[in-house]
């Protein structure tokens, strides 16, 4: 087990999600800690803080809880093609909003 586990305080505050999110993501199986403590805390190692971090990535281009669950359980080839899909969406919207801008 790693040494070091973060509480889910210290995680949101290096993440800069709530801990209300954390906790849905518990909920909904996003993003599980590794162990709890005595008490019942959430705690995450190293791996949790890597998985956050791509959450909020997928997250900051739009893409809904649901694709990215899908996206992060599948193999590298597949999430390379969301990703790719999902940036194109992004450019398209980028475009849409430029021309409407024009007007």
């Amino acid at each position: 087990m790693n040494d070091h586990l973060r509480s889910v305080s210290e995680l949101a505050r290096l993440s800069g999600v709530t801990v209300r999110t954390l906790h849905h993501y518990d909920e909904i199986g996003l993003l599980v800690p590794t162990d709890r403590s005595r008490a019942g805390y959430r705690l995450y190692d190293e791996s949790d803080v890597q998985r956050l971090a791509q959450i909020v990535a997928y997250r900051a281009t739009g893409m809904s809880l649901t694709d990215i669950d899908t996206v992060l359980s599948t193999d590298g080839e597949v999430r390379a093609g969301h990703l790719r899909r999902q940036i194109e969406l992004l450019d398209e919207r980028r475009e849409l909003l430029a021309r409407q801008r024009g007007c």
